[in-house]
């Protein structure tokens, strides 16, 4: 009887092990499977990523290099500086109508220097350089109006065309910000620590390179709507003449006329200067030549 009992009982264990261990057996498979599942979806999101940029960055250059041949027709990129220089009698004056004409036509200036020791002729002259920085739209009216401060004397203009730099960097920006969109989705479904913190590390790679790119574009927006100008204003006694092939032949007697009284005046006032310069070392050795002469007339 007990024998029965006994034989009955480890059945009904052994029934219940298996029971148990058919029922766990699928579950710890189906956990395993699905972490493979993600594991492979995540690296292939990932690759995926990784590709389509690519992609991305492929089309959008072959995209950008048509459309910048349009937009180079439509909207060139220029960056425009302007070098005077330029003579003046009254340097105080020119240089607070030359302030209140930048004012007056919204400009700025970046940058000023003003010298006192320009000796010309015995003579302390002023000297100043100014770089400014003018709105395109107003260059023209400005430098008309320019020409009442002083003589200019010379007067140049260089142009740079960086439409093809311009778009091409503007390409590149564009490249990277869907690059980071992209990463900052995958980012959100990542579950693996490995997998956070290599996308962060892209990410942060981006960013930087993004945020370059965008001050290198604020740099050159703002040279090509700003021009630049690069001003020097010597003050002068008297005007360069500038002749030209217009000027009539009476018009060059006259001037010949001016700069031989300038210049005779000039002669003058340096004699008179040289001889005020000597008398104080005259007049010592002239006494000093009496005084010998005395005592040898003496002995």
């Amino acid at each position: 009887m007990w024998e029965k009992k006994r034989i009955i009982v480890i059945s009904l264990i052994v029934l219940i092990v298996i029971s148990v261990s058919l029922t766990l057996i699928p579950k710890n498979t189906n956990k395993s499977t699905r972490d493979n599942i993600v594991n492979h979806e995540m690296a292939s999101n990932t690759k995926s990523v990784e590709n389509s940029t690519e992609d991305d960055e492929i089309a959008l250059d072959n995209g950008a290099t048509e459309n910048k041949v349009d937009n180079k027709s439509s909207s060139q990129k220029i960056i425009t500086n302007l070098f005077i220089s330029m003579e003046t009698k009254e340097f105080d004056n020119s240089i607070n109508h030359l302030n209140n004409i930048v004012n007056k036509y919204k400009g700025y200036i970046e940058n000023s220097d003003i010298s006192y020791n320009n000796h010309v002729n015995n003579n302390i002259y002023k000297y100043a350089q100014y770089t400014i920085r003018m709105p395109k739209n107003s260059v023209d009216k400005f430098t008309n109006e320019i020409n009442k401060i002083g003589n200019i004397i010379s007067q140049s203009t260089s142009k740079e065309d960086i439409t093809k730099e311009y778009y091409d960097t503007e390409s590149k920006l564009n490249v990277l910000k869907i690059k980071e969109e992209r990463i900052l989705k995958i980012l959100e479904r990542a579950e693996k620590i490995d997998d956070i913190i290599k996308l962060e590390d892209e990410l942060n790679k981006v960013i930087y390179e993004k945020e370059s790119i965008t001050n290198e574009m604020k740099d050159m927006d703002n040279k090509i709507s700003y021009s630049t100008l690069i001003i020097n204003i010597t003050e002068v006694d008297k005007f360069s003449n500038i002749e030209t092939t217009k000027t009539s032949f009476g018009e060059k007697i006259i001037n010949t006329f001016n700069n031989s009284l300038y210049f005779l005046k000039l002669t003058m006032e340096n004699i008179i200067i040289i001889v005020i310069y000597i008398l104080p070392f005259a007049l010592i050795i002239g006494l000093v030549y009496l005084i010998i002469n005395k005592f040898i007339r003496k002995k």
